[in-house]
């Protein structure tokens, strides 16, 4: 019997349909497209693919059964119906107001199967100031932080060249402020953001695919993000050896840290520093990021085939190091004369 599986992609799905297309945020715009179109790829090659699509977008997702959004309904009932006869879903939704977590739950109270992380650990991970708090407590490299109502680690963000406020829901790179002053982030902080403390280096992505039988964390990669701006513009990988091993292993610290159960794509934002001992994780996301785009270009395989169970065993890439660069739109480039050792 043929798998079926529906991807539902918050902005291109009819999550924004209310707004103007030339009014929503660019990154959000941009990398929900690559998303949607490289796992719906991916997913078309081994599964029927049903996805629910705002025809404003004019997304080629040719494989798939499409479902046009109709304007002026809900949202998740119209994913409810598109994923209705479906064997599993896939959601990617921003954190912002708790989007991810209520297309989960909507769906599973229908008792449609979401390949997606549950209870604690979605929670936890949808919120940068639990995640904070969770990593202190448990000893995972974290940048100091602050909010309205934990000042626990005051004293450490003193006299910092740099300081970050961003919303504890905030996806990717939106709505986040820069200051070079703590008075000034101080004063900009509100209840629903979190200050941190500026963690200069190499700004890594590590992705983990985790089922109900198996878990593996999948090459780590750069991001190429704006110092002033802190704008996703697009990545490069895989890393060499050593920052290999050092990205899998601050990101299966954190992993263990968190509360369960981690299940589908994850991905975590990490920081490595000149040593190792400067290294620190940021945040995790409990989602596919747009990282995927690259990763499934320089791995073996298909990617989104391992949700299923369907491949399996050790990850391997196709190219060497920084061969394979992807920007936030999901534009592809591969230096194929590195080839993988």
């Amino acid at each position: 019997m043929t798998l079926k599986v529906f991807i539902g992609e918050y902005v291109c799905g009819g999550g924004f349909a209310d707004t103007p297309i030339n009014e929503l945020p660019v990154s959000l715009r941009r990398e929900g497209e690559a998303m949607l179109r490289a796992l719906a790829h991916d997913v078309s090659e081994f599964a029927e693919t049903v996805v629910v699509l705002d025809e404003r977008f004019e997304l080629q997702c040719d494989k798939c059964h499409k479902h046009p959004f109709e304007a002026g309904k809900p949202v998740w009932a119209q994913w409810l119906q598109a994923a209705q006869q479906c064997d599993y879903a896939l959601i990617i939704a921003p954190e912002i107001d708790g989007t991810l977590a209520k297309g989960v739950s909507v769906l599973r109270s229908r008792g449609i199967d979401v390949v997606a992380s549950s209870g604690d650990f979605l929670r936890v991970a949808s919120d940068k100031l639990q995640t904070a708090q969770l990593f202190h407590a448990a000893g995972v490299p974290h940048p100091a932080y602050l909010s309205t109502d934990d000042n626990r680690l005051l004293d450490e963000l003193q006299d910092l060249p740099k300081y970050v406020v961003k919303p504890r829901d905030g996806c990717g790179t939106t709505e986040i402020a820069t200051f070079s002053d703590f008075a000034s982030a101080h004063s900009a902080l509100t209840p629903t953001d979190i200050l941190q403390g500026w963690v200069p280096g190499r700004s890594i992505s590590v992705s983990l695919i985790s089922t109900g039988n198996t878990q593996v964390f999948l090459p780590a990669v750069s991001q190429s993000i704006n110092d002033n701006s802190c704008q996703y513009t697009g990545g490069c990988g895989p890393l060499d050896d050593d920052a290999q091993r050092r990205a899998a292993a601050l990101a299966a610290r954190a992993i263990a840290a968190m509360p369960p159960t981690p299940r589908g794509f994850v991905g975590l934002d990490l920081i490595l520093g000149d040593q190792p001992s400067d290294d620190c994780v940021i945040e995790i996301n409990a989602r596919l990021t747009t990282s995927y785009v690259g990763l499934r270009e320089m791995i073996k395989g298909n990617l989104a085939a391992r949700l299923f169970d369907l491949e399996s065993g050790p990850v391997s890439c196709k190219y060497g190091e920084d061969s394979v660069r992807w920007t936030s739109d999901g534009c592809v480039s591969i230096d194929k004369v590195a080839k993988a050792g």
